[in-house]
């Protein structure tokens, strides 16, 4: 098959397969905390998966009811914007700006492709940035319980010594979630102190 026959077939992709192609690219953008087993960084694509796993395996922490399945696709596609953004630490400066340039991100990928499975994608991403239902909040908990057991599991790799995270920090990231995930909240509570204590956080 020559050149010009492979550039026919790209070319013609639907627009979903051609997004989801874009969207590969999660599996190579790297992230701040490690691996809970391994000195190396997680990158965004296994970051979406293990929120989905956990959100399977924990929703019976969620203090209010929640669609197991829903909350899932939400977890799976929380993070698709970082394919064309990048990942925001959630203790870096680029933090302040990460709401416009997410949005005007996913704005793009909208006028680009708006058939209705782009849209059922991008609805499920706002309604995790919208915060506004069940599975949503419970998401945005994982979200943060996670990277903290990451962390304290893993902390001679982890981003709160690379980085010189403050435990006040950390437990501002707590706080903001802890109606959404229940008892996990204590779970993570207990870890900041004890990292503050031995002084993985400062």
């Amino acid at each position: 098959m020559d050149s010009d026959s492979r550039t026919g077939i790209m070319a013609s992709l639907p627009e979903e397969v051609s997004l989801l192609l874009k969207l590969e690219r999660l599996d190579e953008v790297e992230r701040q905390n490690p691996l809970a087993s391994s000195a190396r960084k997680e990158r965004v694509g296994e970051h979406s998966w293990f929120i989905a796993l956990s959100v399977a395996l924990l929703a019976d922490y969620a203090p209010e009811p929640i669609d197991i399945s829903k909350a899932t696709l939400i977890a799976i596609v929380h993070d698709v914007v970082e394919a064309f953004v990048g990942d925001t630490f959630a203790f870096g400066p680029d933090v302040v700006d990460q709401h416009d340039r997410e949005h005007a991100a996913m704005e793009k990928v909208l006028a680009e492709c708006s058939s209705p499975a782009v849209e059922r994608l991008v609805a499920l991403w706002d309604e995790y940035e919208a915060q506004k239902t069940p599975e949503a909040r419970f998401v945005k908990g994982m979200d943060a319980f996670v990277p903290i057991l990451f962390n304290f599991t893993n902390v001679e790799h982890s981003s709160w010594l690379e980085h010189g995270v403050h435990a006040s920090q950390v437990q501002q990231r707590v706080d903001r979630v802890r109606r959404a995930i229940g008892d996990l909240a204590a779970i993570n509570d207990k870890m900041i102190q004890q990292a503050q204590h031995d002084g993985d956080l400062k």
